[in-house]
C-alpha cells in the first residue's frame, strides 16, 4: 500500500499535497506516497524519531489510497 499511517503530528507545522489528518485521533494522519518502495524509506528513516518535539509513530495503512474528497490540499 503506498499510504502511511503517522502518529504525533502537529496538523498546524504540516506542508504536504496529499494527506488526511483524523479527527477521530488527534495527531494522526494518512498520508499518501508515490509508491511502495517511498512507503518503505518513510518507514526506516522516520518511525520513533522525532518532529517538533514530537515522536513520530510510522506505519503501512490498511487503507490503498486516499480518495480526493478525502484529503486536505495544504
Amino acid at each position: 500500500s503506498p499510504v502511511l499511517m503517522v502518529y504525533g503530528l502537529d496538523q498546524s507545522k504540516m506542508n504536504c499535497d496529499r494527506v488526511k489528518f483524523m479527527k477521530s485521533k488527534p495527531g494522526a494522519a494518512m498520508v499518501e506516497m508515490a509508491d511502495g518502495y517511498a512507503v518503505d524509506r518513510a518507514i526506516t528513516h522516520l518511525n520513533n524519531n522525532f518532529m517538533f518535539g514530537q515522536k513520530l509513530n510510522v506505519c503501512v495503512s490498511k487503507q490503498q489510497a486516499i480518495m480526493p474528497g478525502q484529503s486536505y490540499g495544504l
